[in-house]
């Protein structure tokens, strides 16, 4: 280093570094204890609302805080069952043999993908991979075919929205969070300690 030269001043103090690494260490350990738990949670309402729509056919419900206060609702989303290609090449065998006004000739034979649709819509709304012939009133077997849900079965968070007389639900959320409504049911590991002297269960 020549004399002219001086040390460039470090960009940062050594309490930015400090107060950085420890909102990062904070944050992480906080969001591996919620996600963990998020898991769970998320893995035990869908059983939940699984078997209930088996018993009850509801496929809606409410979360509420402590208090009563309405947050979100949870809806089931996903499972429908509809009736999907699961072996092409035999499918269209079948259909071209069966509906030859409705095949096309490229490079291969194949049938109009309009027409496919159509039939799969048919088997959808009747739940079963059958078609009636219009013509005979035959009842027929379509090979190829399979009524299957469309996508895991999964639920949706709706939350609240905000009117004139209350917030939203996040924000109902985050409020009862704060006021430490909500630690010890939903993330015990980060509950306040209770008072020191005071016994578990029973009162200083």
């Amino acid at each position: 280093m020549s004399a002219e030269q001086t040390p460039e001043a470090p960009k940062y103090t050594p309490s930015q570094i400090k107060a950085a690494t420890t909102r990062e260490a904070v944050l992480k350990t906080l969001l591996d204890q919620v996600k963990e738990a998020y898991e769970t949670a998320r893995t035990d309402v869908q059983s939940m609302l699984d078997e209930q729509q088996k018993t009850t056919g509801g496929t809606k419900f409410e979360a509420t805080l402590p208090d009563g206060t309405k947050v979100a609702d949870i809806g089931l989303t996903g499972g429908e069952p509809a009736a999907q290609l699961v072996d092409e090449q035999q499918f269209v065998a079948w259909a071209r043999e069966r509906y030859p006004e409705h095949s096309v000739t490229k490079l291969v034979k194949s049938v109009r993908p309009a027409f496919v649709e159509l039939l799969l819509g048919q088997m959808t709304a009747a739940g079963v991979a059958q078609v009636l012939d219009e013509d005979t009133g035959e009842l027929l077997d379509v090979p190829g075919v399979a009524i299957k849900a469309t996508r895991k079965r999964s639920h949706s968070v709706r939350f609240a929205r905000r009117s004139k007389a209350r917030a939203d639900g996040r924000e109902l959320i985050a409020a009862a969070w704060r006021a430490g409504a909500l630690a010890e049911h939903v993330l015990p590991a980060l509950a306040s300690a209770p008072p020191v002297g005071r016994e578990e269960g029973g009162a200083a």
